[in-house]
């Protein structure tokens, strides 16, 4: 494994190609990690999800996401979709996810990605980035330090779970 002191010089920043096979498996691997994490969903992703991920992110026209290397081992992923402000009339960057191999958690990985996120949405012309995290998070300092905050009045997300 990588040192703290190394990851600047060591980690590359991709943008990933859903058809490339290593990318959709680190892809689903990472998230997979996530998703047994306490501020993931705290279980495994399913069978089902794991086959069907990349199928069903390729069909999201504005899907993007950015993977960090360290030569051949992903270590974290965000994936982004674009949205659209009508108060601004503007495109926005929507981050779904922010995930990070537990081995790297600390070492400016996130930090990385999020800085790549950051760029492609200035380029791209967007008004803003989300984001939405849990309060019990503590990345929520990762994001505070990138300049996320919540403003005020605060927003709240919430959800709605569809039979499919």
């Amino acid at each position: 494994m990588i040192t703290e002191t190394k990851v600047s010089e060591q980690v590359k920043i991709i943008k990933a190609d859903l058809d490339n096979p290593k990318h959709a498996a680190d892809i689903v691997n990472i998230v997979d990690l996530f998703a047994k994490d306490p501020m993931g969903q705290d279980e495994a992703l399913s069978e089902e999800v794991r086959v069907d991920m990349i199928a069903e992110m390729k069909k999201i026209p504005t899907t993007m996401t950015y993977m960090a290397y360290h030569e051949e081992k992903v270590l974290g992923i965000v994936t982004c979709f674009i949205g659209y402000s009508t108060f601004t009339a503007s495109k926005t960057f929507k981050i779904h996810d922010v995930a990070v191999h537990p081995d790297a958690r600390g070492m400016g990985v996130g930090t990385k990605l999020l800085d790549a996120v950051h760029d492609e949405a200035e380029r791209m012309g967007c008004s803003k980035i989300t984001l939405e995290v849990r309060e019990d998070n503590p990345a929520q300092n990762l994001y505070e330090r990138e300049g996320f905050e919540y403003g005020e009045p605060k927003w709240w997300f919430m959800t709605k779970d569809l039979e499919n």
